[in-house]
């Protein structure tokens, strides 16, 4: 009994070794015949790779001679330096510097080089340079079926450059995907990166089914998304978007024309607030116009949140020369406000400039304001809005009423006119100047009004508790009762 044991434990133990030396004969051969490729002739592996790519890929591609072989994690070539070429009329329009290009390959046709297949291509460090025309190779890129196409670009910028040639924005891509899903029969883009510093996440599709295409859009650090649905119907795109923005959401209609886009809206909401709007993109060149009526305006909620004015300006998010545009909101009503009641809010934006000139608050109560020559200032790492501001008296009983001036101290005049500067992340205004103008339009000059506001330029005010301020504005009327 004893020896049948022992004879089977040695079969056992010899089995085993076999089994061993088996599996590692064939993971050897499977290695040797995985680095086959490595002995292909690089010109001709060049030559083959350019064919495949430009054949299967629809990529004008030119590869460099430095190409590598590695088989981890799957078979693949490594080539530095490779090339983008959009090609018009003939001549080749370099549109693209890669920095490492990897073909990964499939493993079927090793033993012939002349019928190598691509399965993936991945593009890191790369620079992408378009302009307007070379959309259209874009565009038609992506509406074509982008099958056995699976790219990945990853650590890469694309830079999209005007007529002459400069930069109107740059685009960094941590990670984007592109690839054809066959049982959705879709085109899918998945883009991770940022813009103007601002993190954002896109993905866009087209249906070869129904035709239609979608584009979603995050902007991570503003909270802002952007969704955008184009429906093909009796021979035309239908265009839909939803804005989501501080809570709010915008919904527009779209029309595209060759030089300008023209949306509107009669059912978006601003925080529960109905409102309807018109406006235009003019294209050539960059113009947007955008005309916003609201049934009311919280002007509180606003510089509660002006916080998201710092986030914008510190990013850098419109500072380019052509970007340039209006927003102006207007409604009739101004909630939680007792001075004014309606309210013309413009926001501009001039060749990447911010600014609120024109802006008007107006009331039946006491008169009006208007904002002008402002702009936004960095300062000490914060952001500051920097402005002056023109108060229009109509009922002066009412104004030096709130002030607590007395009858015997009420002084006509035109109006005030604040320079001030306002932060935008906490909310708080501080006052540089104060200067009256006299019925007759001519300034009136004090030293001693001059000294008040001196002294108190570094204090602080706030929109929500108007009594400092409003003891403040006391004294200078007061003086200025004095003086005249």
């Amino acid at each position: 009994m004893f020896k049948i044991i022992k004879k089977y434990n040695l079969n056992l133990k010899l089995n085993f070794k076999i089994v061993i030396f088996s599996i590692s004969t064939l993971v050897f051969v499977y290695l040797l015949y995985l680095s086959i490729p490595s002995l292909y002739n690089t010109g001709r592996v060049q030559k083959v790779l350019s064919s495949e790519i430009n054949s299967n890929f629809d990529l004008n591609l030119s590869l460099s001679p430095e190409i590598s072989y590695r088989i981890l994690p799957k078979p693949h070539f490594v080539i530095n330096d490779a090339k983008l070429f959009n090609i018009k009329s003939e001549v080749n329009n370099e549109i693209g510097q890669i920095k490492e290009l990897k073909i990964y390959i499939s493993n079927k046709y090793f033993f012939n080089k002349e019928k190598i297949k691509i399965n993936k291509i991945t593009i890191q460090k790369a620079n992408f340079f378009f302009k307007k025309d070379d959309l259209i190779y874009v565009k038609n890129y992506l509406n074509d079926k982008l099958i056995d196409r699976n790219i990945k670009i990853l650590n890469s910028k694309v830079f999209y450059n005007d007529k002459e040639n400069n930069t109107v924005f740059i685009y960094t891509i941590k990670k984007s995907t592109l690839k054809f899903y066959d049982k959705e029969g879709k085109n899918q883009i998945n883009s991770d990166g940022e813009i103007f510093k601002i993190p954002v996440t896109a993905q866009w599709e087209k249906n070869f089914n129904s035709k239609s295409k979608a584009l979603n859009i995050n902007f991570k650090k503003i909270n802002i998304d952007l969704e955008n649905k184009s429906i093909f119907k009796d021979d035309k795109y239908i265009h839909h978007s939803v804005l989501n923005i501080f809570n709010s959401k915008l919904k527009s209609s779209l029309e595209f024309f060759a030089n300008h886009i023209k949306f509107n809206s009669k059912n978006s909401i601003i925080r529960n607030t109905p409102i309807s709007y018109t406006g235009r993109i003019d294209l050539k060149p960059f113009y947007i116009d955008t005309e916003i009526k609201a049934k009311q305006f919280d002007l509180n909620y606003l510089l509660k949140k002006s916080f998201w004015l710092d986030e914008i300006i510190s990013s850098n998010f419109f500072r380019n020369e052509n970007f340039n545009g209006k927003l102006n909101i207007s409604s009739s009503k101004i909630i939680k406000n007792k001075i004014f009641d309606k309210i013309n809010f413009v926001l501009n934006f001039d060749e990447g400039n911010l600014n609120f000139n024109e802006t008007i608050l107006s009331g039946s109560k006491i008169g009006s304001i208007k904002v002008f020559n402002s702009n936004f200032i960095e300062k000490d790492g914060r952001i500051f809005l920097e402005a002056n501001a023109r108060l229009d008296i109509e009922q002066y009983d009412l104004f030096y009423k709130k002030f607590f001036i007395s009858k015997s101290n009420r002084k006509k005049f035109k109006n005030i006119e604040f320079s001030f500067n306002f932060d935008a992340l906490n909310g708080s205004f501080y006052i540089n100047r104060i200067i009256f103008y006299d019925l007759n339009g001519k300034r009136f000059n004090s030293e001693l009004i001059d000294e008040i506001v001196d002294e108190n330029a570094d204090k602080s005010f706030s929109y929500f508790n108007m009594i400092s301020f409003r003891n403040y504005l006391n004294k200078v009327l007061l003086l200025h009762s004095e003086l005249g």
